[in-house]
């Protein structure tokens, strides 16, 4: 068995020597891309062809004497030390003779031992042991365990060495190729390497070699159990081969070389390899079949396929490719199938996996270009098939740097189930890029899909670094539906924001797409997407209808996302169509959870249909305030902004709610019950707090700048309220349905209104005014107020059917009031009761208007309180020369006094005073009643005096009291009183007359002091008595509020008479009077015809001074000696009396004592 595999081998050293004179070092470049080769060199020097022979011959002489007992025998014989020493030698000497003409120091070759060997068939087998190529340092470049070489016996017999087999057991290469491309037999670079030749110098340096007559009957050379090292610098890489195999077939025309290969450290990668090469012209067909080969290591060695480099994945499959005769590829194909691996460019960097790959591809050398037939990449994500071709610049003169590749996608199918809903199909596409490997850079310059019928452009560019990618990309479609849009949206990519999307936008279609995406290390994302959408419709909450006929855009800006509707319209819940053009819909940050959205609705249309819009779930504005929906009539503009959490059944306290709206042309007779209310422009704003109306406009006609609010809330509910201002005026409490007293206001000014609304309740308003512009007055009282002063108005009313004023309260001009009114069923005044009233310091009561019907001045009433004459008529003077007159004829009102005091002085007061005055010329008249000073009754009669005042006649049954009462008289009894004050306009002026009967005096210290004096005694003790009886007394005088002054006074009696003119000052009570005492009256009366009443024909004359309390009287005794008829010769002149001239347009009035009680 041993002897049949010895006779198929021959040694390798002893095929390989003869070429030692060729170049043997080869390009890294060679294969693909090396330099042209100049005409073929002349073969070697047949000593240089002869050099590897030399050592076989050697050792053949030298056992030649034992060859015969070698074939007899059939034992080995070791060659002794000095043969092979010898052998080694010449071996050597020949390489350098052969190799040193041509610049070239050749390795030493070293054999460790030799054994010679003959069969019984006499063929001669040498094997050679240890056989090492080394360089001058002594590292081995090529190790030979066992080299078994065989014979032709009959050649040696004939004198000639022709070997006829060789075989190589475990022989172990050390290869190495440099980084300009050159290969080194060596473990490390040398300054000593090969020079550069292509692989067209290795065939023929081969076929040289063969060519030799000593191989001449060598067929073949197998190796076995081979291993190879290879350096590849120019790569970066390193490769440990394994289990290899070689066999080289010597045929007739050509050498065909068949080698096997296993990598030691892959994962089963192995490689077989063939190579026929024409003797003739040393062109060459390659093939390889290749499994599970790694892609970067077939791309480091064949420039065609450089790109690979990039992936890490197994590639089987077949490449072949041919060799011109300068050893130049002219032609390339390769078949590969790429098994479950990544694209990572560089360590470290996170790899894009795939399944599986496929290529099948074509090389043209001259013009650089790959053909790429089919290309298809499969994984659970993605599904491609294209082809193509692509340029390899510099791919002839080493690796190429870049690769410019022109793409026809066929078909591509993304199905990441997990990010997007369904597959997505592309139709047919193109694709130029440009693929740099050192750095990895794509330079996409434009991607053309078809997407279910339209058009999808992209470009950008594609990085890997150290860091990790770096993407850039744009991309551009023309036209998709918006539902197929969705379909597209990764469903990791703001999921919420997707799928609220996916339940709230529907239909439309989708134009004018741009995306942007930006990656890069250690920063987030980049994304941006914008289209255009047409015909879509979009609910921005569940609960409200749908935007139809929507035509805007959107735009996805990293972690935002917003909708803009340029144009559209939804349907109201109540009917009416409300355009919503120019609403934005935006998320703030689609990655929250949850996410947020801003909606800025901008609404216009009718003003029901915005409304019934509003109360939708979860707003339900109209519902919390208990407003209807048909609240009112307009046309609204609103925009509603909403800030809201993408989540399902939201609540109105999860959002925030603000509208801010606009009606035009409104009108509602439901915002106010009963009432209309107008505006050409009211601006409504509304929060999850609550809804407000503002604006200038009319209620029931009344000018009035609006403001409703209504609070939202469990305590709020069905309580609102209406405020503002008003233009106030006469016609503005008219059309409120306020009915004031006639004539109270006048003029124009403004109020502040508020009106609370609650439910199943009228109305309640509050109206506050400073009464700026408005005059004033209450005629009956002659109050007024002038428009230019200011003071304040309040109006507490219900505006009920009819309203109900339920507190006036006024302070201007001196008067105070607070009151109440209660108006007619039929509308207008029934009651006004003002408790108190008070105007200055002279009227302090309970004032009670009553109406008496449409145009007609409500009669008044005056109950409890005081009232001072004097104030009245300064107030009726004031009033008069303003122009109030407080009406005339049969417009003047009825009063009615019930006063527990009516002043006329401050000394004289009428008490209980109880008077029905009717109106007449010139004011009022009627009777009265009253007690004076709360003593003495007294009853009366009051008649007007045009521009006067008010005339009074008193009259008592009991003058002595009425007199006691008001402290004239304390003493006085009993007799009648007439007394008649005529005013004369100076407030509490007048000018009086008295008449008395039968008034009896006693106590009365003046008089008696004039009797004592006069001496006349039994008058002086009736007077301490029972008194001094008048029967009849009567004065002129003139009243101001601080003295009476007598101008004419008479008392006569049966006993005595008396004279009396001067002044009395109620302030102080001082006296300063004169007069005559007349006694015995009776008789003496006879001369009363030549001198005043109450004067006799003899009197006394006296004065009284002093005051009230301490009168100090004074008598002349002798003024009795002058008659009566001389008496006015020495009278004093009565005291002066101002006499006021009547105001313009005074007319004369009747007279009080034509008045019948």
């Amino acid at each position: 068995m041993g002897d049949q595999t010895q006779d198929s081998t021959a040694r390798t050293e002893g095929a390989a020597q003869p070429d030692a004179g060729a170049d043997l070092s080869v390009s890294a470049a060679a294969p693909a891309s090396g330099p042209t080769r100049p005409p073929r060199k002349a073969r070697a020097p047949r000593p240089a062809r002869s050099a590897f022979w030399v050592l076989p011959v050697l050792i053949f002489l030298s056992l030649f004497v034992v060859f015969a007992g070698l074939a007899l025998t059939g034992r080995p014989i070791p060659l002794p030390v000095w043969a092979v020493a010898e052998a080694e030698a010449r071996v050597n000497r020949s390489l350098v003779a052969a190799l040193e003409p041509q610049g070239v120091v050749p390795p030493a070759v070293s054999l460790g031992g030799a054994v010679l060997r003959v069969d019984r068939d006499w063929v001669p087998r040498l094997r050679l042991e240890d056989l090492r190529l080394l360089r001058r340092g002594g590292d081995a470049v090529l190790v030979v365990p066992e080299a078994r070489m065989i014979f032709d016996g009959s050649a040696l017999l004939s004198g000639r060495v022709r070997l006829a087999g060789l075989r190589l057991i475990g022989p172990r290469v050390n290869l190495r190729r440099l980084p300009d491309g050159r290969f080194d037999f060596g473990l490390e670079a040398r300054a000593s390497t090969l020079p550069a030749a292509g692989i067209g110098s290795l065939i023929d340096a081969l076929a040289a070699v063969l060519a030799d007559p000593a191989l001449g009957q060598l067929r073949g050379i197998e190796a076995e159990a081979m291993s190879l090292r290879f350096d590849d610098r120019l790569a970066g890489r390193r490769w440990d081969l394994g289990d290899g195999r070689l066999r080289l077939d010597n045929r007739a025309d050509e050498i065909a070389v068949q080698a096997s290969l296993s990598l030691l450290d892959g994962d089963g990668a192995r490689a077989d390899v063939t190579l026929v090469a024409q003797k003739s012209d040393s062109a060459a067909r390659f093939t390889a079949a290749v499994e599970r080969v790694a892609a970067a290591d077939l791309a480091s060695q064949l420039a065609p396929l450089t790109f690979l480099s990039v992936l890490d994945a197994p590639i089987s499959g077949r490449i072949a490719s041919a060799l011109d005769g300068m050893g130049q590829i002219s032609s390339f194909e390769a078949e590969l199938s790429l098994g479950p691996g990544a694209l990572r460019p560089i360590d470290g960097i996170e790899p894009v996996a795939f399944d599986s790959a496929g290529l099948f591809l074509g090389y043209d050398p001259q013009r650089e270009r790959l053909d790429l037939h089919e290309f298809r990449v499969e994984s659970p994500d993605l599904s491609l098939a294209a082809g193509g071709h692509a340029y390899l610049p510099g791919a002839n003169a080493g690796i190429p740097a870049e690769m410019l590749a022109q793409i026809r996608i066929d078909s591509l199918r993304l199905d990441a189930q997990d990010v997007l809903e369904e597959p997505l199909l592309l139709g047919e596409g193109a694709l130029d890029l440009r693929l740099r490997l050192d750095p990895f850079r794509v330079e996409i310059g434009q991607i053309a899909l078809t997407v279910a019928g339209n058009r999808l452009v992209a470009d950008g560019r594609v990085t890997a670094g150290a860091a990790g990618w770096e993407v850039g990309l744009d991309l551009g479609l023309d036209r998709i539906t918006h539902d197929r849009l969705l379909a597209l949206w990764p469903s990791r990519l703001a999921p919420r924001t997707r799928d609220w999307l996916v339940q709230n936008l529907r239909e439309g279609e989708v134009s004018n797409v741009r995306a942007a995406l930006r990656l890069a290390p250690g920063a987030e994302p980049q994304i941006r997407v914008g289209y255009d959408f047409t015909g879509g419709a979009l609910r921005f909450l569940r609960n409200l209808p749908p935007v139809e006929e929507g035509r805007g855009y959107a735009v996805i800006e990293n972690r935002s996302y917003m909708q803009v509707v340029q144009q559209g319209h939804v349907t109201a819940p109540g009917g009416g169509r409300i355009d919503v053009s120019d609403t934005v819909f935006k998320v703030r940050d689609v990655t929250q959870r949850p996410a947020i959205a801003d909606v800025d609705v901008v609404a216009r249309g009718g003003l029901v249909a915005a409304l019934s819009l509003l109360d939708r779930p979860p707003f339900e504005i109209m519902t919390k305030a208990r407003l209807p929906v048909d609240l009112g009539e307009g046309q609204a503009e609103a925009r509603i902004r909403l800030t809201m959490p993408l989540i399902k059944g939201i609540r109105i306290h999860e959002l925030e709610l603000d509208v801010d709206a606009r009606i035009a042309g409104f009108r509602s007779d439901r915002l106010v019950p009963g009432r209309v209310v107008e505006a050409a422009a009211l601006n409504v704003a509304a929060t999850q707090e609550g809804l407000e109306i503002t604006g200038p406009g009319q209620l029931d006609g009344v000018p009035f700048d609006v403001a409703f609010r209504q609070q939202f809330g469990p305590e709020h509910v069905g309580r609102s309220t209406l405020s503002g201002q008003i233009e106030l005026s006469p016609e503005t409490v008219a059309r409120l349905g306020i009915a004031l007293p006639a004539g109270l206001i006048s003029g124009r000014g403004q109020a502040d209104v508020t009106i609370e609304l609650r439910r199943g309740e009228p109305p309640a308003l509050l109206l506050v005014s400073d009464l700026a512009g408005l005059g004033m007055a209450l005629p009956p009282l002659g109050w007024s107020k002038p428009a230019g002063a200011r003071g304040r108005l309040e109006i507490v009313a219900a505006l009920g059917q009819p309203a109900r004023v339920e507190a006036l309260r006024i302070e201007a001009a001196g008067l105070t009031a607070a009151g109440t009114v209660t108006l007619a069923p039929g509308g207008g005044l029934q009651t006004a009761r003002f408790a108190p009233l008070r105007i200055g310091q002279w009227l302090d009561a309970t004032v009670e208007l009553t109406g008496r019907g449409q145009g007609r001045t409500p009669a008044i009433a005056l109950t409890g309180g005081r009232l001072d004459i004097r104030g009245l008529t300064r107030s009726r003077a004031a009033g008069n020369a303003a122009g109030n007159t407080g009406g005339s004829g049969s417009t003047a009102p009825p009063v009615t006094l019930a006063l527990d005091e009516l002043a006329l002085t401050d000394a004289i007061r009428l008490t209980a005073f109880r008077s029905n005055l009717s109106p007449m010329a010139g004011g009022l008249s009627g009777d009265f009643t009253a007690g004076v000073n709360g003593q003495a009754p007294v009853f009366g009669t009051l008649v007007p005096v045009a521009g006067r005042g008010t005339a009074i006649r008193v009259r008592s049954v009991n003058a002595g009291a009425v007199f006691s009462a008001a402290r004239i008289f304390p003493n006085a009894r009993g007799g009648e009183m007439d007394l008649v004050l005529q005013p004369r306009g100076p407030a509490g002026d007048y000018d009086g007359t008295l008449k008395m009967t039968n008034l009896a005096i006693r106590n009365l210290p003046a008089l008696a002091e004039m009797l004592s004096a006069i001496s006349v005694v039994g008058l002086l003790e009736q007077m301490n008595g029972t008194g001094l009886l008048f029967s009849e007394a009567e004065a002129e005088f003139s009243l101001t509020p601080d003295a009476i002054r007598i101008t004419s006074g008479s008392a006569v009696g049966a006993s005595l008479g008396l004279s009396l003119d001067g002044i009395y000052y109620t302030q102080g009570g001082r006296l300063d009077l004169q007069g005559v005492i007349s006694p015995v009256y009776m008789l003496n009366a006879i001369g009363s015809i030549f001198t005043r009443r109450g004067e006799g024909l003899f009197g006394f004359s006296y004065r009284v001074g002093g005051t009230a309390a301490q009168p100090a009287v004074s008598v002349n005794p002798l003024s009795i000696l002058t008659p009566g008829m001389f008496r006015e010769i020495f009278r004093r002149p009565p005291p002066p009396q101002a006499q006021p001239s009547p105001p313009p347009g005074a007319a004369p009035s009747a007279s009080p004592e034509g008045s019948t009680p």
